[in-house]
């Protein structure tokens, strides 16, 4: 049995003095989508307490019937495979799903399982439509099941850090706010009948190749994963937006539909002024630590803090009265101080732990989510609106507010 646990539930660096309670009934969990993260999902869930695996599926039978086998083989672990998504939620017992499919196919996965009393962690990013935001908003409210969405960057060492500058006023108030998420990844086009990642060329030749999603959508709506960690630094959200976009083709892959290069321009409920830019397809230098693809920087009235732009670098902090002759140089990474040992065999850094622990810890706890589904869907929609703006002529639109109030009943819509 194993001894890994997946939890936030005491200090994990001090197990002899406040070790967790025994798990007494582990998530029972079912896996939907077998791609590439999905790997990351089977290797929480059968080494770590909190989890039991119970069954994969994935529209591909010949991807379920692998999966399911490498399960057994490698991890003794018996699984039942499924093509069809609604028949596993009527066959199995669950208490979870992980949904890890095209953005634009998640939520209404995710709303089919919370109506069936089921929880749910999901992929970034969320959703391509403000429809899904308001469908997934309303359906855990009127459920009152858990949904986490599972953009890890959140919480990572160096936003901790920058969360705490902000709310202690070190910097002043943040007037302007940057983000920049350049991955080069053009294998990331297409995928063979098997879910493997091929370039264009190779497409080309292959009859049963199919796009993915990344070539369905445009690179801006991947804006989420840069958005979730810097509007939880500032504590924040976005009310105002509008995009721009290079030429639609891609210049290099020209029978790729979406632009090169997207960026959105954003005012926040805090009076922020956000600038924040997305690309997959052009290269471009690596970035110094938190990540390769992640910048970020952040002026306030008093000062400013500033991500590493290339290897080697540190992060910056600059205050005006601290009467300093340049920035210091603080080596602020993706990695935690208070980190358990088990967060250290996680992806990212160390951080997909923290995705599975909060998780974890509010199915079986009823411990409250930090990133819940107004925080998620406050990421998702300045991104499907920033789209939209492009779409539109670069015109500014006006975010919902999607918290319930005056303005609207939990479980209705606005």
């Amino acid at each position: 049995m194993t001894t890994k646990r997946a939890t936030m539930r005491g200090n994990r660096n001090y197990p002899s003095m406040l070790d967790p309670d025994p798990v007494e009934k582990p998530i029972r969990l079912g896996l939907v989508g077998l791609g590439r993260r999905s790997r990351n999902v089977t290797m929480f869930t059968t080494q770590y307490a909190e989890y039991k695996l119970t069954a994969v599926c994935d529209l591909r039978p010949e991807l379920v019937q692998k999966v399911a086998a490498t399960l057994d083989q490698e991890n003794n672990l018996k699984v039942r495979g499924y093509t069809d998504f609604d028949q596993m939620l009527k066959s199995e017992e669950l208490d979870a799903v992980a949904i890890l499919v095209d953005p634009d196919r998640q939520v209404p996965l995710t709303c089919r399982a919370l109506e069936a009393g089921i929880h749910v962690m999901a992929e970034v990013p969320l959703c391509y439509s403000i429809e899904d935001c308001w469908q997934l908003v309303t359906t855990v409210e009127r459920t009152g099941k858990i949904f986490l969405l599972m953009e890890q960057a959140r919480y990572g060492g160096i936003h901790r850090a920058w969360r705490r500058i902000v709310q202690k006023g070190v910097i002043g108030r943040p007037l302007f706010v940057e983000g920049e998420y350049f991955h080069y990844i053009p294998v990331m086009f297409y995928q063979d009948r098997l879910g493997r990642y091929i370039l264009p060329e190779q497409a080309k030749n292959d009859p049963q190749a199919r796009p993915t999603w990344r070539h369905r959508r445009p690179s801006i709506g991947y804006l989420p994963h840069e958005l979730s960690p810097l509007l939880y630094v500032l504590d924040d959200r976005v009310t105002r937006v509008t995009g721009m976009s290079t030429r639609k083709s891609r210049y290099e892959y020209p029978q790729i539909e979406h632009a090169d290069f997207q960026a959105a321009l954003m005012h926040t409920e805090k009076d922020a002024v956000l600038r924040m830019a997305t690309a997959f397809s052009v290269p471009h230098s690596p970035r110094g630590e938190p990540g390769i693809c992640h910048w970020y920087h952040i002026k306030g009235t008093e000062g400013a803090l500033e991500a590493p732009r290339a290897p080697g670098e540190k992060s910056k902090l600059w205050v005006e009265d601290w009467h300093l002759t340049e920035p210091l140089h603080v080596p602020w990474t993706y990695r935690r101080n208070d980190a358990p040992p088990e967060a250290g065999e996680s992806g990212h850094g160390g951080l997909d732990y923290y995705v599975f622990a909060h998780f974890a810890d509010a199915v079986l706890y009823g411990d409250p989510l930090e990133f819940d589904v107004y925080r998620a869907v406050e990421t998702a929609a300045p991104a499907v609106l920033a789209a939209r703006s492009i779409e539109e002529d670069n015109r500014p639109i006006d975010v919902p507010d999607f918290r319930p109030g005056p303005h609207r009943k939990p479980g209705q819509r606005a």
